[in-house]
């Protein structure tokens, strides 16, 4: 029988390790990285064979071989070599075998592998699911315990790890899901917190963690923590990456308002509208309240003359390289809202584009305090400096009034253009 100080264990999810005992041979050996991409593939793959020439391709499809199948004999080799020398292969048997000239990985050679025990946890938790709730719950748990993240996550630039790490990371949202509808109904709540954080750190794009999270504050009365939760989630994605909220998030979001509470006077209703108003910078939010916002001044502008000028501006210079657009447009924006007066309202309108409404400012006044931004910019930015055109009009400009509401309509913008 094997004893915990000689066990071989293999991690897999969140990193990559193999551990004799107490021992990393990872941080042992850290050079030798071909024979441990070797070792990954195998171990990824170890139900099926492969002849030397077909692992060479998987493997290093750009590399230029004379003579694949000695090159794959050469580093199956020095592999070899480090599980033996290192006492692997003498505790748990050969871990690579070459039978009919193909190679596959030994399944009877007695190794724990995370993933494995990982897939293992939640087919016994799927087998319960209906019979024995509570076993169904442990199993489940126990699943999302040994998930700390994606799989082989040091292998982003090989194709062949995708596949797989798809299955895991479907896997995990599989039992996150239904240990939320077993918690829902045997109503432990509270215990099913750390679990949605915990998913939320590993994954923060995956929308149905928020949900959860967000459904499960609800039910433990943490009310204005979830509407906390959901403003927050939903600004990152959009700064980040110009994602608006889903329709199942807008949902939730309706939720969450249902169920404030209902304030007794005006006084506490004010002090409870006044804790988010201390920003000293523009007014940053998303296309849709923009709307809202741009409609209201509209209107004023209509009623009473008041000048409000709305400005389109693109950057015309983005690189081909996406991290670096990504970049340049935050860099920007928060420039933006920075230079910005405190009652002035700014939205990303898309990939390129900003939108800006400015009350109390004329047309040439607007031209002044664009330039004035994108001049200082590009002062701080002077190794990516952006190219900006922009364009701008009044929202209603007074000598325009409309007063018959029936016949009134949204001007359509821009009318006004600059590069700079």
């Amino acid at each position: 029988m094997t004893s915990k100080c000689d066990q071989i264990n293999i991690t897999t999810l969140g990193n990559f390790d193999v551990i004799k005992g107490d021992q990393s041979l990872l941080s042992m050996h850290p050079g030798s990285k071909k024979i441990w991409e070797l070792f990954k593939f195998m171990l990824t793959y170890r139900g099926r064979s492969f002849t030397p020439e077909s692992l060479v391709d998987a493997l290093w499809p750009t590399e230029d071989y004379s003579d694949p199948r000695g090159a794959l004999r050469r580093q199956m080799h020095r592999l070899r070599q480090l599980l033996h020398e290192s006492g692997v292969e003498h505790q748990c048997g050969t871990l690579i075998v070459f039978r009919n000239g193909y190679y596959q990985w030994n399944t009877d050679s007695v190794t724990y592998v995370d993933c494995e025990l990982f897939e293992k946890a939640i087919e016994k938790a799927d087998s319960f699911k209906r019979s024995d709730p509570v076993k169904a719950l442990l199993h489940y748990r126990e699943a999302v315990s040994l998930y700390k993240g994606e799989y082989l996550p040091d292998c982003s630039e090989h194709q062949w790890v995708f596949s797989v790490r798809n299955l895991y990371r479907r896997l995990f949202l599989k039992a996150i899901l239904a240990l939320g509808e077993l918690t829902s109904s045997q109503e432990d709540y509270q215990a099913f917190l750390p679990i949605c954080e915990k998913a939320i750190q590993l994954d923060y794009y995956e929308e149905d963690f928020h949900l959860l999270y967000m459904d499960t504050l609800m039910y433990v009365g943490e009310k204005k923590t979830a509407l906390q939760h959901y403003e927050q989630v939903t600004g990152f994605l959009y700064h980040e990456m110009g994602v608006k909220p889903s329709n199942a998030m807008k949902s939730m979001y309706k939720r969450i308002l249902s169920t404030q509470e209902v304030h007794n006077s005006l006084d506490s209703l004010h002090a409870e509208l006044e804790k988010n108003t201390t920003s000293e910078t523009a007014f940053f939010c998303e296309p849709t309240i923009f709307r809202s916002i741009y409609e209201l001044e509209w209107r004023r502008s209509e009623r009473d003359g008041y000048q409000t000028v709305i400005g389109l501006l693109t950057i015309t210079n983005l690189d081909i390289n996406e991290s670096l657009n990504k970049n340049m447009l935050k860099d920007f924006g928060s420039h933006l809202i920075r230079s910005l007066r405190k009652g002035d309202v700014v939205t990303k309108w898309n990939n390129t584009q900003f939108l800006v409404l400015l009350p109390g400012l004329t047309e040439d006044l607007m031209n002044q305090v664009v330039s004035r931004i994108l001049t200082s910019y590009n002062r701080i930015n002077e190794t990516f400096p952006a190219a900006i055109k922009f364009e701008i009009r009044q929202v209603l400009p007074p000598q325009n009034i409309i007063s018959d509401n029936s016949s009134s309509k949204l001007p359509a913008i821009p009318k006004h253009s600059s590069d700079a």
